[in-house]
């Protein structure tokens, strides 16, 4: 009987420590996955900044200080109108190595910090919001045609902004005369569009339906 009580005892020792195992390999693979993720987000944002890079290492002095302007002033409005404060985005052009390098900066309510790509200490998605206006200003002043095709924008704009989001995009839609195609899963966003269309899925089968 002892000798019984012992293999329970045992078997249930090894049951727990399984267990154990398997919480922490599922925690693993769930802090891999979000790592990726921010990969995904980090590349993402530093192609809108190296953009900005390539633009303004393209162009002649005076035209960059043009570029320059044009885009702190598109940067600076879209920060404005999706969270309501006094924003302002700066520019800083340096010399190095023979070829002009710019530094973002942002001001808010008297703070001026530097924005490194990709930033994730600044809640509410404000790097969301940077790289958004920074893909629209570029796409503008390098003469790019046609409609603007916008992938899941916004997405880790805080609830209470993404009709701010939703907003700045039907103006800049409406003042530049350039259709959007937005892939979005924010209601908000999907709200303002002229058309909207819904996928889902049942049984293995796609189903597009009129918003």
């Amino acid at each position: 009987m002892y000798q019984l009580m012992k293999i329970k005892a045992d078997i249930r020792d090894a049951d727990q420590k399984i267990t154990k195992k398997l919480a922490e390999r599922d925690l693993l693979h769930k802090q891999l996955e979000e790592a990726d993720n921010r990969k995904k987000i980090a590349d993402k944002q530093l192609l809108e900044y190296d953009l900005v890079q390539i633009l303004l290492q393209a162009t002649s002095e005076f035209a960059r200080q043009q570029a320059k302007s044009r885009i702190e002033e598109i940067v600076t409005s879209a920060l404005s109108v999706v969270f309501g404060k006094d924003y302002s985005f700066k520019i800083e052009i340096a010399v190095k190595a023979n070829q002009p390098v710019a530094e973002y900066y942002l001001e808010s309510e008297g703070v001026v910090t530097q924005l490194k790509p990709p930033d994730y200490d600044r809640g509410g998605g404000v790097a969301d919001v940077v790289s958004l206006s920074l893909k629209l200003a570029v796409a503008e002043l390098s003469g790019v045609q046609g409609t603007m095709f916008l992938d899941e924008v916004g997405k880790h704009v805080s609830q209470e902004y993404a009709p701010n989001v939703a907003y700045f995009l039907k103006q800049y839609s409406e003042q530049f005369n350039r259709q959007i195609v937005l892939i979005t899963h924010n209601a908000s966003l999907a709200e303002v569009a002229d058309y909207s269309l819904g996928v889902s899925q049942h049984k293995g089968q796609s189903k597009v339906s009129v918003i």
